[in-house]
């Protein structure tokens, strides 16, 4: 694998940002998508982003106006340090909910059928949050939920540039 540039040469990257109907038949390609945008990362890296990715998009095409006629989602990459790739899905926004992990407790977790997502993302991610598309009292236009993975700056692939575009 070729270097990564050293961190006083590193400029932060983003892949292009993609959009998906709000359906949960579109998880896989969410995965399978974000599988082929870090093909030159290590698999390990790749695999994690992909399920938090496509945890992050469930929750969004389940809980908000993604799902409703002519909804979507947008998932984003970027490269924002050398040792941070960050996972952004935006909703469709009108739902007072907020992303939390819900407060199941003891066998709780064993037994419970739904609301696992965001722990799997919190066990796999350094961090995760949201905040909103843009902040106005009576205006909801969503949600962007993020995660954010460490990398060994080592394994960054050098040449990102040829796929991805910089801002």
């Amino acid at each position: 694998m070729p270097a990564a540039p050293s961190p006083s040469a590193f400029s932060p990257v983003r892949w292009e940002p993609r959009i998906y109907p709000g359906s949960l038949d579109q998880a896989s390609r969410v995965r399978t998508d974000v599988r082929r945008d870090l093909a030159a990362f290590p698999d390990s890296v790749a695999a994690d982003v992909a399920l938090a990715a496509s945890e992050l998009f469930a929750n969004a095409v389940e809980y908000t106006a993604s799902s409703g006629e002519n909804g979507e989602a947008v998932r984003a990459l970027r490269l924002s340090a050398p040792d941070r790739l960050r996972l952004e899905v935006t909703d469709g926004g009108f739902t007072e909910a907020r992303p939390a992990i819900p407060a199941l407790t003891g066998t709780d977790w064993f037994t419970a059928e739904r609301h696992r997502g965001l722990l799997m993302v919190s066990a796999i991610a350094l961090d995760w949050g949201y905040f909103p598309v843009y902040e106005h009292p009576s205006l909801n236009l969503g949600l962007v939920v993020w995660a954010e993975f460490g990398l060994d700056p080592a394994q960054v692939p050098s040449g990102l540039d040829r796929f991805i575009h910089t801002r």
